[in-house]
């Protein structure tokens, strides 16, 4: 819950992003319990410019789904998430092109996450 919490808030507060990062999140997944405040830490830390705007696909249930279809559908990149429904994987999307640029999940370690990060700001235009 916490990661929804900050992801959203973090993400709201992006404007000028280069890359979108969708992630996946469900209240029931282990893998989301057990590293969101890590990777929340993690997206932080390594994202100090904000060039990265990070968005919640909540799928824990219908309702959630519907909420975070709004938004997924604000940043044009709903049709090419129906097909990435992993929970606990951060996609990045160009900002600008919405081409998918790498995937992460958020169970690998803080550096191949901070790798992901870097080598989707590199691939973005």
């Amino acid at each position: 819950m916490i990661l929804v919490l900050f992801v959203s808030a973090f993400g709201m507060a992006q404007s000028s992003a280069k890359v979108i990062a969708v992630v996946n999140h469900t209240d029931w997944c282990g893998t989301c319990k057990a590293n969101g405040e890590r990777a929340m830490s993690v997206f932080s830390n390594n994202n100090p410019d904000g060039a990265i705007q990070f968005v919640v696909n909540d799928l824990t249930n219908d309702g959630t789904k519907e909420v975070s279809a709004k938004t997924l559908k604000k940043h044009g990149v709903f049709e090419t998430m129906e097909a990435r429904r992993k929970t606990a994987v951060v996609y990045f999307f160009d900002a600008q092109s919405k081409e998918f640029l790498n995937e992460i999940s958020v169970g690998k370690s803080n550096e191949e996450i901070a790798t992901a990060m870097k080598t989707a700001r590199e691939g973005s235009k």
